[in-house]
């Protein structure tokens, strides 16, 4: 699993500017990697080149279980 977040440090507050981190987890739990960009489209560029090739999963469909539960 990847994912973008943002958040700041003192110099980027001061700079009223945010910074966007791309987060690999392995099984959902643990860091495997993490990376800052300045922009949130070289984020977005960073994951889509080194990680286009994986599948997407809707995660808030129904796999099983009751049909309003996406726990599943």
């Amino acid at each position: 699993m990847a994912l973008i977040t943002f958040g700041a440090d003192p110099e980027s507050v001061s700079e009223d500017r945010l910074e966007y981190y791309v987060t690999v987890l392995e099984q959902e739990v643990h860091e495997a990697f993490q990376e800052k960009f300045n922009t949130l489209a070289d984020a977005c560029m960073f994951l889509n080149a080194n990680y286009g090739d994986w599948t997407f999963e809707d995660q808030t469909a129904a796999k099983g279980g009751c049909s309003t539960c996406a726990a599943h």
